[in-house]
């Protein structure tokens, strides 16, 4: 059971960051691979690129002001109906623990991903969700 979780945690997990990479781009974000070494990531987080991603990551898009790029990254990763308020976390927590250089690692582990879920859920970033979650709700 734990590991038929896990395994649907990792598929999610890796739809997400697809999801990222697909609405961020190449001119925006530098690609990165899973298995990269530690210092190659380290480098791609701390990278000019992949801070701006972290800090657009909940602000208007540029040239779509109703839009922002977790709204997009939202509807690609669950297109086929508005995702849940865990939903909404757990994906803001995949792309934070991404994109954030405090988070060495790429995986998600479950101490950290625990961690940055439960501050998600009670923080500030559920006041966020709730938002985007209507917001998305207008465009389904």
């Amino acid at each position: 059971m734990l590991r038929s979780h896990r395994a649907c945690r990792s598929r999610v997990s890796s739809k997400i960051k697809e999801s990222i990479f697909a609405v961020f781009g190449e001119t925006l974000l530098d690609p990165i691979n899973t298995n990269a070494t530690p210092q190659a990531i380290a480098a791609w987080k701390s990278s000019r690129k992949t801070k701006l991603c972290f800090k657009k990551l909940f602000a208007p898009i540029e040239n779509d002001p109703n839009d922002t790029y977790f709204t997009r990254i939202l509807s690609r990763a669950w297109p086929t109906a508005a995702p849940t308020n865990m939903q909404l976390a757990y994906t803001a927590t995949v792309c934070q623990i991404m994109l954030n250089e405090h988070y060495e690692k790429l995986t998600m582990s479950d101490e950290i991903t625990k961690n940055r879920l439960n501050k998600n859920i009670v923080s500030k970033y559920l006041i966020i969700i709730n938002t985007l979650k209507l917001i998305l709700m207008n465009f389904i």
